[in-house]
């Protein structure tokens, strides 16, 4: 079966970034480090989103997966259900074009950390997968 792949354009201009890295440092320490290609940008976009707490954005309170705040709570599989829920639909409001393959949230209750694990792609193929991995600690 054969499939047809589409680039983005953008993705074909090397002198058009389509936004900033995370962390935000760049090479020399003055400027932001930029990204070229749109999945390089999706997978920042997607730690933004995972990162932030709803409320902490200007203009937008509904922003965010509030993962700090449920790190002190007692983890059970419902809760975790529910966190995976939210991480998700979340994802679907703000990030439609992103299609998460594999999620996977692994509590470290000792040190009162969360560790994401994630598989990203911007379409419902498989050929261009990203894996990103956090730690979120209080």
């Amino acid at each position: 079966m054969a499939y047809i792949i589409q680039v983005n354009p953008v993705d074909l201009e090397r002198n058009v970034a389509l936004g900033l890295d995370l962390p935000l440092t760049g090479e020399s320490g003055a400027t932001f480090k930029q990204n070229y290609f749109t999945m390089d940008q999706a997978e920042a976009n997607a730690k933004n989103l995972l990162l932030t707490e709803p409320g902490e954005r200007v203009m937008l309170p509904e922003f965010g997966c509030g993962l700090k705040k449920t790190i002190f709570e007692n983890l059970t599989t419902e809760t975790m259900m529910t966190l995976e829920s939210r991480i998700k639909n979340s994802f679907q409001t703000f990030l439609p074009y992103i299609f998460i393959r594999k999620l996977q949230l692994t509590p470290d209750e000792d040190r009162n950390t969360l560790f994401v694990q994630m598989d990203i792609s911007l379409s419902e193929l498989d050929f261009d997968t990203r894996s990103i991995l956090l730690e979120v600690n209080g």
